[in-house]
């Protein structure tokens, strides 16, 4: 739907109602809904045509945060988690708690990054529950870099969009240059599986 952005509560709602939300985050702009909807989260595979069995990313508001979606974490699993977040780093680690299926991939696990935005970080932790965040694009095309553009392109099929204070675009904030790295931590050492604007923490 086309109209103005959100203010924050307005944002906060939607999310927790089973809205898609289509908002910037500190790497690109995407489509987010609550993690554990799956009627929300079956919505937005159907917008971006995605094909079923490529699990999704998701966005928590803190560490304590991310344990509503993963399994038990190995201490060095918990301290390599600190060390990359806030920040533009995906963990792959055991899935848990009350995840929509199509979050999950098929060997259990989830991806879950915890974004270097305060104001993103506090919609998230509003919400109560982490997010699915994927881009703002049809599968298979080019995501769009800024907002403003995704808009152009779906706001008429999103029930509204966010920006967070401190960004306006991907190339103005300070860490937002592209896809976050992408890390496997149910191995040791960790595993770059895709990299991003910054070098993972090397393993202690």
């Amino acid at each position: 739907m086309a109209g103005d952005l959100l203010a924050f509560a307005d944002a906060v709602g939607l999310l927790q109602s089973g809205g898609v939300l289509l908002l910037a985050t500190d790497t690109l702009p995407g489509f987010h809904c609550r993690a554990d909807l799956s009627d929300s989260v079956d919505r937005i595979l159907a917008l971006k045509g995605r094909p079923t069995g490529k699990s999704l990313l998701v966005l928590a508001g803190s560490l304590e945060q991310t344990r509503l979606v993963t399994g038990s974490l190995t201490d060095r699993q918990s301290s390599y988690c600190e060390r990359c977040w806030p920040g533009p780093f995906s963990l792959i680690l055991p899935a848990g708690g009350e995840l929509s299926s199509p979050v999950i991939s098929v060997d259990g696990t989830v991806a879950v990054r915890v974004p270097d935005l305060p104001s993103l970080r506090d919609l998230i932790l509003a919400v109560g529950f982490p997010v699915v965040s994927t881009s703002a694009n049809l599968s298979g095309q080019q995501p769009f870099c800024d907002l403003q553009t995704a808009r152009s392109a779906f706001s008429d099929k999103v029930n509204g969009s966010w920006q967070p204070s401190g960004i306006t675009s991907v190339k103005s904030f300070r860490n937002g240059s592209g896809p976050s790295s992408l890390i496997d931590l149910t191995v040791w050492p960790p595993v770059e599986l895709r990299s991003g604007p910054q070098n993972p923490p090397r393993p202690e």
